[in-house]
C-alpha cells in the first residue's frame, strides 16, 4: 500500500489554492520513480495520496467542499515540490480546475482535528465526529465489520500461480533382464552373461529417466497489513512408462539371465524363453514411474520494500514417488531337448513395486528483488521428515502339461526372480531430508498479472526404487522337493537410493 512518508505532523488534506473553492474531481493518477519516469500502475481502491490518511482517493471522486473551506496554515514541505509516497516512488495527481500540487501546501492548523466521517476541521478529539455526522453515526461490532470487509472484497490479498513444468527425474537402476545370443550358440551358453556370444537386450541401465510434462499450481493469501500469509502448492507430472517386447520370431535365442548360487551352482546362468528347435516364446517388460509433491506454508514478511522483499516460510512438505516393474514371459516346448513334454507351456510373471511417501516439516526463506517491471524471486526450503516406503514383490508360474484326455495345469506363487525367500509386502520408515530451490523471473505486464519463467530443483535423500530391489542371485534348491539347501537367495532386503528432480517452468501469476 502506497502511503505518505513525510514528517510526523497533521497530514495535508486541502488541495485548493483559495479556501472556499471547490477543487473539482480527481481525473488521473500517475506514479513515477525518483528519476521522474512513469511506472505502470493505477491507484487501487482504499489507497491514499498526499498523506491524506484515512481519506481514500479514486478516479472521478469529488473533493469534499469542507476540505477547501477549513482553517489552514502554510508550511513548506520537505519533499521539494514532489509528493513522496514510498521509497523511490513519486505520485502526481491531476485535478480539474488547474489546482497546483507543487510549492507551498495548505495544511490544517496542527491544533485542530478533523471529523472522522466527513473531514470537517474543528476542535475535536481524535476519533470524534462533528455534530451532523454524530447524529447519523452507528456503532458496529468489529467482528461484523471484518465480515463485511471480507464479503465486499473476498479475493483481496489473494494470489494464484499456474505453471507448465518440463520435468526430469533420475531413473532407477536394474540388472540385466533380457539377453540374446548369436546364432549357433549351444544351449548351455545361450543367454549367459559374461560370454562374447551374449548381448544384453534390456536392463543393466537406468529405467524411467525420460523427460516428462507436468504442472504446478500455487494459491495463497496475505492477511491485511499483518505481513502474514498462507499458501499451498502442488507439483505433478505425467507417468513415465518404459516397455519392452521380444519374441522368438525377432530373436532366435531369447533368455532371462540370473546367477545360480545353489550349492554346486554354475554361477552365471539363464532361463531360456526361445531357442531354435526347442522353445518358442515371448517376453514383455513394463516399467512405470509416477511422481508428485506439494506443501502448505505459513509465510511471514521480514522485509517489505518497493524494491525488495524477504519472507520466512514454515509448514508441511509432501513428496510421493511410485515405481512398478513387471516381467512376463510365455514359452512353449516344441522339442524334447529340455526334458519337458512337447507342447508344454509355461506362463511366468515377476512383479516389483515400491511406494514412497515423504512427510516432513518445511523451513525456508523467499527473497524477491524488483527492477522496473521485472523481478527475480529465489526460494530455498528444507524439508526434514520421514520417508514411509512399501516394497511389494510377487510372482506366479502356471505350467500346462498335455496328458491323455486333457491338460494338467499347475500354478505356484513364485516366478523366476521372486521366490518364497523374497516374496511379500514390507514396510520401511527412514529419516530423510528434502532440500528444494526455486528461481523465478517475473515480467509484470499490468497491475495484476505477470508472466514467469523459472528453474525448480528438488531432492529427497531416501527412496526405494523398484528395479533396485531385484536380486539376480538365485538358490534353485528352494524349488526342490527336499527343500532349501545353502543360504537364502534371492534375499529379502531393501536397497535405498535418492531422488533428484529438475524442472523448467513457464507460468502466469495473478495478484488480486
Amino acid at each position: 500500500m502506497r502511503r505518505f512518508a513525510g514528517p510526523n505532523r497533521q497530514p495535508t488534506r486541502v488541495l485548493t489554492e483559495e479556501p472556499g473553492e471547490q477543487p473539482g474531481v480527481v481525473t488521473s493518477v500517475e506514479i513515477r520513480n525518483e528519476d521522474g519516469e512513469l511506472i505502470d500502475g493505477e491507484l487501487d481502491e482504499n489507497e491514499y495520496f498526499l498523506g491524506a490518511e484515512p481519506m481514500p482517493v479514486t478516479i472521478g471522486q469529488q473533493i469534499p467542499a469542507q476540505l477547501s473551506s477549513a482553517p489552514t496554515v502554510d508550511y513548506e514541505p520537505e519533499f521539494d515540490g514532489n509528493v513522496v509516497l514510498g521509497e523511490g516512488d513519486m505520485q502526481y495527481v491531476d485535478i480539474n480546475g488547474d489546482v497546483a500540487l507543487q510549492g507551498p501546501v495548505l495544511a490544517h492548523d496542527p491544533e485542530m482535528a478533523t471529523c472522522e466521517s466527513c473531514g470537517e476541521v474543528g476542535d475535536y478529539q481524535t476519533g470524534e465526529f462533528c455534530d451532523t455526522c454524530a447524529r447519523h453515526s452507528q456503532v458496529y461490532d468489529p467482528r461484523v465489520e471484518h465480515i463485511a470487509s471480507f464479503l465486499a472484497h473476498p479475493f483481496k490479498g489473494f494470489w494464484a500461480r499456474a505453471e507448465y513444468v518440463h520435468l526430469n527425474i533420475n531413473g532407477q537402476s536394474a540388472p540385466a533382464l533380457v539377453t540374446i545370443s548369436t546364432t549357433g550358440t549351444i544351449r548351455e551358453d545361450a543367454g549367459v552373461l559374461g560370454l562374447n556370444s551374449t548381448s544384453i537386450l534390456f536392463g543393466a541401465d537406468e529405467l524411467g529417466d525420460d523427460e516428462r510434462s507436468g504442472g504446478r499450481f500455487e494459491i495463497g493469501r496475505y492477511f491485511g497489513n499483518s505481513g502474514l500469509g498462507l499458501s499451498a502448492s502442488i507439483l505433478f507430472a505425467d507417468d513415465v512408462d518404459q516397455n519392452f517386447s521380444g519374441d522368438s520370431v525377432a530373436y532366435g535365442i531369447l533368455a532371462r539371465p540370473f546367477v545360480d548360487v545353489s550349492p554346486g551352482g554354475l554361477g552365471n546362468d539363464a532361463e531360456l524363453v526361445a531357442f531354435p528347435g526347442e522353445l518358442v516364446g515371448n517376453i514383455d517388460i513394463r516399467s512405470s514411474t509416477s511422481f508428485h509433491a506439494g506443501d502448505v506454508l505459513l509465510r511471514g514478511m521480514l522485509i517489505s520494500q518497493p524494491e525488495r522483499e524477504l519472507e520466512g516460510l514454515f509448514g508441511y512438505s509432501y513428496i510421493r514417488l511410485d515405481d512398478d516393474l513387471s516381467i512376463h514371459d510365455f514359452k512353449r516346448v516344441i522339442g524334447g531337448g529340455g526334458g519337458l513334454a512337447v507342447n508344454t507351456t509355461l506362463d511366468e510373471t515377476d512383479r516389483f513395486a515400491t511406494d514412497n511417501n515423504f512427510h516432513g516439516a518445511a523451513f525456508g526463506v523467499r527473497g524477491r528483488t524488483c527492477f522496473g517491471p521485472w523481478s527475480l524471486a529465489t526460494t530455498m526450503k528444507l524439508g526434514l521428515g520421514v520417508t514411509s516406503s512399501t516394497l511389494t514383490a510377487s510372482g506366479s508360474t502356471t505350467t500346462s502339461v498335455p496328458i491323455a484326455g486333457g491338460t494338467d495345469v499347475s500354478t505356484r506363487n513364485t516366478g523366476l526372480l521372486v521366490q518364497d525367500t523374497n516374496a511379500g509386502s514390507r514396510d520401511h520408515d527412514e529419516f530423510a531430508v528434502a532440500p528444494e530451490i526455486r528461481l523465478v523471473l517475473d515480467r509484470r505486464f499490468n497491475r495484476d498479472w505477470s508472466f514467469s519463467v523459472g528453474y525448480h530443483f528438488l531432492y529427497l535423500s531416501r527412496v526405494l526404487r523398484a528395479g533396485e530391489q531385484i536380486d539376480p542371485l538365485l538358490n534353485l534348491t528352494a524349488l526342490d522337493p527336499g527343500g532349501l539347501q545353502g543360504y537364502e537367495a534371492p534375499q529379502r532386503s531393501a536397497f535405498y537410493n535418492d531422488l533428484t528432480a529438475q524442472a523448467i517452468t513457464i507460468g502466469l501469476l495473478g495478484e488480486f
